[in-house]
């Protein structure tokens, strides 16, 4: 199983889990619309010289503050 953040529609972000092999998350828009969205990978370096490992799927651009923002806030 993985975490995924997921950034969708304007709204806050929310946490799901997916198997590992999942690729990608469908989300529906409130006209109907469907939507496929990819999960990517972000990865962060820390202090101690390991890094963490976070995928996020999003509908649009975002910036690494907000993924790391989200992924404090979640993880």
């Amino acid at each position: 199983m993985k975490t995924v953040i997921v950034f969708f529609n304007g709204k806050p972000s929310k946490v799901i889990t997916v198997l590992k092999g999942v690729t990608s998350i469908r989300e529906e828009y409130p006209n109907g619309e469907e939507i496929n969205l990819q999960i990517m990978s972000a990865g962060f370096p820390s202090l101690t010289g390991d890094h963490e490992i976070i995928y996020v799927a999003s509908d649009r651009e975002l910036t690494s503050e907000e993924v790391f923002d989200a992924a404090k806030k979640y993880l």
